[in-house]
């Protein structure tokens, strides 16, 4: 070992000009990590160093099912501690993707927020490798490949950490202000709308991204190549195409964040609208999406929230469902209350996962990001609804949504 000082954070010094809040990093972690999640063949190695694995412990145990080698730096015995500090860090080593992320929270004058660093697909990587080989007890140069410097992708990488970053901010104000505070709640709705239209936006780019993922992949049926080609061809597609699938299940949690706005629905025709547009993940996945006849009521609620909550619930349910299974919706009103009740007859909920379902982080899907059902509950919550787990058998899941006036 040639330094015995901290090199990594002389090097978020020289190197960052960000400070990013504790919400902010959560999110890139999460984002740097999602690639493995979603491709879990995609063989490459991990070096991962967490001052504090207890808020990650989801998602790292998500990260052992992929084809990742994981070096836990903090799991090392005789890890000299003067070498790294309180400098955390999580970097990805393959060939076709590979991400640095740096933070040091005892670097930033501000409370709650560290001194950061991202990188994707770029020379400087090698670099923090050599740097953390050169001041560790292990030898990693190995893992040190040739990579092509991508300075417009890092730019607009560089651009998103400063907006995420402010919007976090943002919350965070008006989170810690009174909430009788005319700039609080004047605050809240611009970031709201600003949310809301952000969400629509990436929405018609998504649109895009699917439509033309189709007809690559329907075209490549006329292309006379080798196997390998083909291959690589259907392996980037169906990349695009996952991918695809998980930001728009994230931009539907995020369209659910809007401040409550209470207007007259017709539960009818909202309800038919969203199952129609379930159809095709329905049929895609090989499963029956049948919806009974629907009560003719006008209800009181936020049309946003109620359609995120249950498209959340009918993925879910076509999701447990193996090819050949039934999803069913139908829907009741009595008493000045509307319940919707949403059955599959898929995988059952086991006893433990029960009471864990609408937990913060908790997922058992392969590409989920744990945050659906428990931003949906709340959301519900905040405008006299709720979601809840009647009942999962081996024959039978009913979840259902209700909605009070």
């Amino acid at each position: 070992m040639k330094n015995n000082f901290n090199t990594l954070r002389q090097y978020l010094f020289e190197n960052s000009k960000y400070e990013c809040t504790k919400e902010a990093l959560d999110c890139l972690f999460r984002a740097v990590l999602e690639p493995l999640f979603c491709n879990q063949s995609f063989e490459c190695t991990v070096l991962i160093r967490l001052d504090d694995n207890n808020d990650k412990k989801q998602l790292l145990q998500r990260l052992t099912f992929s084809n990742a080698n994981i070096i836990n730096f903090g799991g090392m015995e005789n890890q000299r501690a003067d070498i790294f500090k309180e400098t955390e860090f999580v970097i990805i080593l393959g060939q076709r993707y590979s991400a640095a992320l740096l933070w040091d929270f005892t670097c930033s004058k501000k409370n709650n927020s560290a001194l950061t660093l991202l990188r994707y697909n770029s020379k400087t990587i090698n670099d923090l490798v050599k740097k953390i080989s050169d001041n560790s007890i292990v030898d990693f140069k190995s893992y040190i490949s040739e990579r092509r410097e991508n300075m417009l992708l890092n730019q607009s990488v560089s651009q998103i950490i400063s907006y995420l970053n402010d919007k976090t901010e943002e919350i965070q104000f008006c989170n810690n202000s009174s909430s009788n505070d005319d700039d609080t709640l004047i605050t809240a709705q611009i970031v709201a709308e600003k949310a809301k239209f952000i969400a629509h936006e990436i929405k018609n780019s998504l649109s895009v991204i699917n439509l033309y993922s189709k007809i690559i992949q329907k075209r490549m049926d006329f292309i006379s190549s080798d196997n390998e080609t083909i291959s690589s061809l259907n392996n980037a597609v169906n990349c695009i195409k996952n991918s695809s699938e998980n930001i728009s299940s994230q931009i539907s949690d995020l369209r659910c964040l809007s401040l409550p706005y209470i207007s007259e629905v017709n539960a009818q025709s909202l309800i038919s609208l969203i199952v129609l547009q379930c159809g095709e993940k329905a049929k895609n996945a090989g499963v029956q999406l049948i919806c009974d006849e629907l009560p003719s009521v006008i209800i009181k609620t936020d049309k946003t929230k109620l359609e995120c909550a249950l498209t959340n619930v009918i993925y879910n349910a076509i999701e447990a469902c193996d090819p050949g299974g039934i999803v069913k919706i139908s829907c009741k009103s009595e008493n000045d209350k509307l319940t919707i009740t949403v059955k599959n007859n898929g995988k059952q909920i086991s006893e433990e996962n029960k009471s864990k379902i609408f937990d913060e982080n908790f997922t058992t899907k392969e590409k989920g990001n744990g945050l659906g059902l428990c931003i949906c509950k709340k959301q519900m919550l905040s405008v006299n609804g709720d979601i809840n787990l009647v009942s999962s058998t081996e024959k039978e899941t009913v979840f259902e949504i209700v909605l009070n006036s």
